[in-house]
């Protein structure tokens, strides 16, 4: 199952992966609705379901609180894994492109997910649908505050046996211009530390500028410890670069105090590649990093990495090709 967590609008006559539209929710970038995601590999078929919502909301009677509450049961049965990726997708992507990316982080490193599905597909042409998305990351800084409130709440009101019992580890993965809008919500005043519910903070190929990112950055908190993924090669940001400063997933320059900067430009297959944390590249330590970092783990101490204290990164040279190609996951 993935949760999907969206302030996208809701399409009236839309059914499972159609459910959810390319703009922001008809009653604002700040309404937030739930739902779950099955996929049927055999029939090649989403299940998407909305979470109905009662009339009159109670505390007791949210949506997101059954919802925690089921899940939570389903990890105590086995039904469900005890490790959970909080995905924040990138640029250009729409409400189906999200859930096949989620379908993918979920099989590949063995892991559940929710995703913050935003109206990062705006439409239009070149700089102008960019700009649009852009926009919407700013204006969903204050619905990606809502949803983890809400969730740094269940788990903290949880009975402390319950907490003994069943012990979930979340970690956050945020992918392109979905950094731009983490970086937009750390900014803001509504910021009071609720990423410190992750283990492990991934700024996955981070669409934003490289200089002074250390003005926020430096104040996500944390459980373990925060990552910056490096392509120097990176054909989107590459792109993104030719109307913004220098970008920050693009530059391997570790400037700030708290992050571990991991540099894969030298990696085997890795090439211009932008998504290399979900991509079929075949390399299998880029692979084992991933399955570190996303299971609360480290991951830069493996022997494919060097330490360049001049440019304060951790480097990966080779890695290496799988004999199964694509589908060494």
């Amino acid at each position: 199952m993935i949760i999907v967590i969206s302030n996208r609008v809701i399409n009236p006559d839309g059914r499972n992966e159609m459910l959810f539209g390319e703009r922001s929710n008809a009653n604002g970038p700040d309404e937030v609705r739930l739902a779950t995601a099955e996929y049927d590999s055999a029939q090649s078929q989403w299940q998407v379901d909305l979470l109905a919502e009662p009339e009159t909301l109670t505390a007791d009677n949210l949506p997101s609180r059954q919802l925690f509450k089921s899940v939570i049961a389903g990890i105590k049965q086995g039904q469900y894994s005890s490790d959970w990726v909080f995905y924040i997708h990138g640029f250009n992507q729409s409400f189906k492109d999200s859930l096949e990316a989620s379908w993918r982080i979920s099989q590949r490193y063995n892991v559940d997910v929710i995703v913050f599905s935003w109206a990062s597909n705006p439409g239009g042409w070149g700089p102008s649908e960019y700009n649009r998305a852009r926009q919407a990351a700013r204006s969903s800084a204050n619905a990606l505050d809502h949803a983890l409130q809400k969730m740094g709440s269940y788990l903290i009101d949880r009975p402390q046996a319950e907490i003994g019992q069943c012990n979930v580890r979340l970690n956050l993965l945020i992918h392109s211009l979905g950094n731009y809008l983490v970086e937009n919500f750390v900014r803001d005043p509504i910021f009071s530390g609720e990423t410190r519910i992750f283990d492990n903070v991934i700024f996955h190929q981070a669409d934003v500028d490289h200089k002074h990112h250390d003005m926020w950055i430096d104040r996500v908190e944390y459980g373990r410890r925060i990552y910056v993924t490096i392509n120097e090669n990176d054909g989107a940001l590459k792109v993104s670069d030719i109307s913004n400063p220098s970008r920050l997933g693009s530059t391997a320059l570790g400037t700030a105090a708290t992050p571990v900067y991991v540099d894969f430009t030298n990696a085997d297959n890795v090439d211009r590649d932008h998504d290399f944390c979900i991509g079929d590249h075949g390399n299998p330590a880029i692979y084992r990093f991933f399955q570190q970092v996303l299971t609360s783990h480290r991951g830069e101490l493996a022997s494919e990495f060097t330490y360049d204290s001049r440019t304060n990164t951790f480097i990966m040279q080779g890695g290496g090709v799988s004999a199964l190609g694509g589908t060494w996951a």
